[in-house]
């Protein structure tokens, strides 16, 4: 509510701008009006002699008239300009919080799952700033599916952060988002979501453009249903040059594409949870099933949620 209400006081104040300049106009189109009005009355009713001098009286108001009212166009004209620089000024710094002025040049997920229904999550990432934009952190969503009944915020637990060599405090690296339970509570199993992100203080600006990190995270209890079919999510939030994601599976647990999904690689629209189904056949040819699942795409699209379907088996 608070973008919209200043979305809405910077329309009136503009609206506000262009009415105070059109009253301005007309105010000095009717003194224009009136000055020439009495100079046609005074040079009617003069006699010959005092003509002279009230033409000379009326060359100098309308001299003067003319010096104020270019005075006053120049300065419309100046404002106006000032205006549009300003705004182009504000969108210049707006630019520097655009996701597409990060580069990921490589990134790297994977995942190990044990029959329990537990998995160990490991990122690698190296990211770039091409314009040298102040970047102090970097947000990466995880998802997590489990029981109703399990403790709140229990199922998401970060482990490690490093970036380029330097450890960081783990405990205060994930943020909640939000937990909720489907009404169809069956199409997932009955279980909650509880959807969070890591933050990861990567410091990007001048003389910093790039760096390389490592998260790892424990998702618990999010694959209990791996023995039928269990989602892995990779959100891209940010143009990626490379990605590639690693299933794996531990204690004897042999991981592969789930034979009950349609594409291996599902593929939808951030925020509008929309499937693709183009995007999604495209993706899923890059998708094996070989020692595990192993997905390496280098053209994974701006603003998509990608979801790999898996099956274990002891």
């Amino acid at each position: 509510m608070a973008a919209m209400a200043s979305g809405v006081f910077a329309v009136s104040r503009s609206q506000r701008s262009e009415g105070v300049s059109a009253a301005l106009a007309a105010f000095v189109s009717a003194v224009l009006s009136v000055v020439l009005t009495i100079a046609g009355t005074l040079v009617g009713l003069s006699s010959d002699a005092s003509k002279s001098a009230v033409f000379l009286v009326l060359t100098w108001v309308l001299i003067v008239t003319s010096i104020a009212t270019g005075g006053v166009a120049l300065w419309l004209l100046a404002d106006s300009v000032r205006k549009q620089v300003r705004a182009l000024a504000h969108l210049r710094e707006l630019e520097a919080y655009v996701p597409q002025l990060i580069r990921f040049r490589r990134r790297h997920d994977t995942f190990v799952i044990d029959a329990g229904g537990d998995a160990s999550v490991q990122m690698a990432c190296e990211v770039e700033s091409p314009e040298a934009a102040v970047v102090p952190w970097l947000l990466f969503t995880m998802i997590a599916e489990v029981n109703e009944d399990r403790p709140e915020w229990s199922s998401i637990v970060v482990r490690r952060v490093c970036v380029d060599g330097v450890e960081s405090d783990p405990t205060v690296a994930f943020v909640k988002r939000h937990r909720q339970i489907l009404v169809d509570s069956s199409s997932i199993n009955g279980r909650a979501v509880e959807v969070g992100a890591v933050r990861v203080p990567v410091s990007l600006g001048m003389g910093r453009t790039r760096c390389s990190f490592e998260v790892e995270l424990d998702l618990i209890g999010a694959f209990a249903f791996i023995d039928r079919e269990e989602k892995c999510y990779t959100d891209v939030l940010h143009v990626t040059d490379e990605l590639r994601v690693t299933i794996k599976g531990k204690d004897g647990l042999r991981v592969s594409c789930s034979p009950y999904s349609h594409y291996r690689v599902q593929a939808s629209h951030l925020g509008m949870e929309m499937p693709d189904l183009p995007e999604s056949q495209l993706q899923s040819a890059y998708c094996q099933s070989v020692d595990g699942v192993r997905w390496t795409t280098g053209n994974a699209k701006l603003g998509y949620r990608y979801a790999i379907a898996v099956r274990g088996q002891g």
